[in-house]
């Protein structure tokens, strides 16, 4: 792995959640809808322990709370700063730094996710590994598919963009049994607001909302509700640990 993308790994995120990105990975119309699509996915499974890999500011991780309150939580991530933020916002929480692509921690849960994780990984079969060593019944993951755009190559970090064969097949490769799949996005997110977000600057979704763009992010998050699960370039997959 070259240095460029470890910086992206730790530091580069480090940098990201220090210039206020909180409110965009908290409020964004993309990162809410995708927090309801796991949400109604995990619905009707029992688990008492969640591990979330990459957690970020722990906004899902605090919903998940919300709505099972006796539930243990680990959270983890490549950034310390990330860590700290979801710490404040789920205090009773356990959480511990992590690259999953060359390490697994020493326990299961009995649901993982992975969101928005593994399409920044370059070996992903080991992270995918490394996974199933942490996982006692469910997984769920979200990746991007569909044409890469240059600012997700170029300023987020993707080294892949997924399909579902893909993602189905390193997944089961891996130890996991896919159960469910939604393909959600289409036509407001993609390619509509991809196409949008590639001609913008990198400055666009960074620093805190005033009230103009939570306004802006709120109308955005209704009009995304008109999009199908069915198609569209969010891949989110549910599966259950096989081996």
């Amino acid at each position: 792995m070259n240095n460029a993308y470890q910086t992206m790994s730790a530091e580069w995120y480090d940098n990201l959640w220090a210039a206020e990105w909180m409110d965009y990975s908290t409020y964004g119309p993309t990162r809410r809808h995708v927090r309801k699509i796991m949400h109604t996915l995990i619905a009707p499974l029992h688990f008492d322990s969640i591990l979330d890999i990459g957690c970020g500011e722990g906004s899902f991780l605090k919903e998940v709370v919300a709505l099972r309150p006796n539930i243990q939580v680990i959270g983890t991530d490549v950034s310390p700063k990330a860590i700290e933020l979801a710490r404040k916002q789920v205090p009773q929480g356990r959480y511990e730094f992590l690259d999953v692509e060359h390490h697994a921690l020493d326990l299961q849960a009995d649901l993982t996710i992975c969101c928005e994780v593994l399409e920044h990984i370059e070996d992903d079969h080991t992270a995918i590994a490394n996974l199933a060593k942490m996982t006692r019944r469910y997984l769920v993951t979200v990746v991007p598919q569909g044409r890469m755009r240059g600012f997700e190559r170029g300023d987020v970090g993707h080294v892949r963009n997924y399909t579902r064969e893909l993602l189905s097949e390193r997944l089961v490769a891996g130890g996991f049994q896919p159960l469910a799949v939604v393909e959600w996005g289409f036509p407001f997110f993609s390619p509509l607001y991809r196409d949008f977000l590639d001609r913008m600057p990198n400055n666009t979704v960074k620093g805190r909302m005033d009230w103009r763009k939570h306004l802006v992010a709120t109308l955005l998050y209704k009009l995304f509700e008109l999009n199908s699960w069915d198609k569209g370039d969010k891949l989110v997959i549910l599966a259950e640990r096989s081996a």
